[in-house]
C-alpha cells in the first residue's frame, strides 16, 4: 500500500507539472483541431465570395490549370486540381518558393476557379486566413519543417500520458470504482468535480487521439518501429512533365474499370512529385486512387481513396474525414477537453498554494507560541 501511495503521488506531480508547462499550447492545439474539425464549414461562412459558384466542372483539366497559371507568378508549380463533389468551385493548388527565401516547405498557394468558365475567382497564397493559421500551428507550431512536426509530436505524447494516467488519479484510492463516478467525491467545489468527471470520460478517447497525432507527426519513427508505412515529407512537383494534364488523366480514365459507357470523372488530380514521377487521380466511383506513370504511361492503382489500412484509419479517426457529423462533434469536445482541465487543473493547483501557504503560516505560529 505504501508503494501504492508513493507511486500514486509520483505521477501526480508528473501529471500536475506537465499540464502546467505544456498548458499554454495544449489549448491552443485543442481549439484549433476545433477549427480543423469543421474547417469546410468554417471556410465557407468566412469566404463565400469562393463558393458562390454554380454549374458542373466539364471544362478539360487542362483549361483549369492554363487559367491558374495565368493567375501564378514565375516560378511557381501546379500540383493539383480538386474537383467539387457537388456544387461549389474548383480548387487549384501550387507550390512557390519558400517564404522569405527561407528553408522549409514550399509555399502553398490556393486558386479558386469558377467550373463553368475557369475564371480565376481568388488567389491566396501562403498561410492565410483562420482555417490556413489553424493548419499551420496545428501541423507545426508555426515552425516550418521538420523540427516543428516533432515538437507537435512530443505533445501529443504529453497528453497522452496525462490523459492515460490520469484514469489512475482519477481512481478512488478509498473505496470502489463507482465512487469515482459520484458528482461530489469529498469536494464540493465545481472546479474539482469538474475536473474529475471530464477528465474521467474523455480520457481513454483523448489518449486514442493523442496517439493518433503523434503517428502523423513523426511517420518516419513510427515506419522505423513497424507501425507504419514510410513516406517522404512534402515534396514540390516537378518542373515539366512527359504527359500533359489531359493525357495523364485520359490514361487513368482508359484503365480503370467502369460499369457506365462514360468515362468516370476526376474528383482530383496531382501533378507528379517525387521519385517516383508518378500522376496520382482519384475518379468518381468505386475504387481506389490511379497512379500513371509520367515516363511510361503505366497504369496501377494505388492506395484507397483517402488512404487505407491501418494508417488511413488513424488519420480518419485523428481528423474525423468519412466518418459523419456525429464523430465531428466528439471531435469538437476533445478540442474543448485540454481548455477545461487546463483552466480547472490551474484553479485547483492555485487553491493548494494558498492552502499551503496557510498551512505553513500556522504551523509557523505554533512555533513561536512554543518558543
Amino acid at each position: 500500500m505504501a508503494g501504492r501511495q508513493a507511486w500514486r503521488k509520483t505521477w501526480w506531480q508528473i501529471h500536475k507539472w506537465i499540464g502546467l508547462a505544456l498548458m499554454i499550447l495544449l489549448i491552443p492545439l485543442g481549439l484549433s483541431g476545433i477549427v480543423l474539425t469543421w474547417d469546410d464549414a468554417i471556410d465557407h461562412a468566412l469566404n463565400s465570395q469562393r463558393y458562390a459558384v454554380h454549374g458542373e466542372a466539364t471544362l478539360a483539366p487542362s483549361v483549369y490549370a492554363a487559367e491558374a497559371r495565368k493567375a501564378l507568378q514565375p516560378g511557381d508549380r501546379l500540383s493539383q486540381i480538386r474537383y467539387p463533389k457537388e456544387e461549389g468551385p474548383v480548387v487549384v493548388m501550387a507550390t512557390g518558393a519558400a517564404a522569405g527565401g527561407r528553408h522549409g516547405p514550399p509555399l502553398r498557394i490556393w486558386l479558386w476557379l469558377d467550373p463553368r468558365s475557369a475564371h480565376v475567382i481568388e488567389v491566396s497564397r501562403g498561410d492565410r486566413g483562420l482555417v490556413r493559421i489553424a493548419h499551420n500551428f496545428h501541423g507545426m507550431l508555426f515552425i516550418p519543417g521538420g523540427p516543428g512536426r516533432a515538437l507537435v509530436g512530443v505533445l501529443g505524447v504529453a497528453m497522452f500520458l496525462m490523459a492515460f494516467g490520469g484514469v489512475w488519479l482519477w481512481w478512488p484510492p478509498i473505496g470502489s470504482w463507482m465512487t469515482g463516478l459520484r458528482w461530489q467525491r469529498g469536494d464540493r467545489r465545481l472546479d474539482t468535480n469538474l475536473h474529475h468527471r471530464v477528465g474521467f470520460w474523455i480520457a481513454l478517447p483523448l489518449a486514442a487521439q493523442a496517439f493518433t497525432g503523434v503517428w502523423m507527426a513523426w511517420p518516419q519513427m513510427m515506419a522505423t518501429i513497424g507501425l507504419a508505412p514510410a513516406r517522404g515529407g512534402m515534396a514540390a512537383p516537378a518542373g515539366d512533365s512527359a504527359l500533359t494534364v489531359d493525357q495523364a488523366l485520359a490514361a487513368a480514365q482508359t484503365a480503370a474499370p467502369h460499369p457506365a459507357p462514360q468515362p468516370r470523372s476526376p474528383l482530383s488530380i496531382a501533378w507528379p512529385a517525387g521519385p517516383d514521377g508518378a500522376w496520382r487521380i482519384s475518379l468518381a466511383g468505386k475504387g481506389g486512387d490511379v497512379e500513371v506513370n509520367d515516363a511510361t504511361r503505366a497504369v496501377t492503382q494505388g492506395a484507397p481513396r483517402g488512404g487505407g489500412g491501418l494508417a488511413g484509419a488513424m488519420r480518419h479517426y485523428h481528423d474525423g474525414t468519412l466518418l459523419g457529423p456525429i464523430w465531428r462533434v466528439l471531435l469538437v469536445l476533445l478540442g474543448l477537453s485540454p481548455s477545461i482541465l487546463g483552466i480547472t487543473g490551474i484553479l485547483m493547483w492555485l487553491r493548494g498554494r494558498r492552502w499551503r501557504a496557510k498551512a505553513a503560516m500556522r504551523k509557523n505560529k505554533v512555533r513561536e507560541l512554543v518558543a
